[in-house]
């Protein structure tokens, strides 16, 4: 196991759009460019520790889930809860 750029760039970006926030809102959090974002969105950068810390604490992620892919029980809970509603929402309009 080793540490991706790409792959911690989805997750970032997959977290952003899930809070509904645009780079530009994002970057105005963290006390950056938008242009950086893009940059560790698309991998082309890494983000620093500091930066990481930081995403972790705006999306309530762990520092294994942002850097490794890692969820923690709690996440995989809530990944399964809302996977049963959505199932729940299907069979009813069948």
């Amino acid at each position: 196991m080793y540490y991706d750029a790409i792959e911690t760039g989805r997750r970032i970006q997959k977290l952003r759009k899930g809070k509904g926030l645009t780079q530009e809102q994002l970057a105005s959090l963290l006390k950056v460019t938008d242009r950086h974002i893009r940059s560790v969105e698309s991998g082309e950068r890494n983000a620093s520790i500091d930066l990481l810390v930081s995403l972790s604490d705006i999306f309530n992620v762990s520092l294994d889930y942002l850097i490794l892919g890692k969820q923690t029980r709690k996440q995989m809970k809530e990944e399964i809860h809302a996977m049963l509603e959505n199932l729940s929402a299907m069979v009813e309009r069948l």
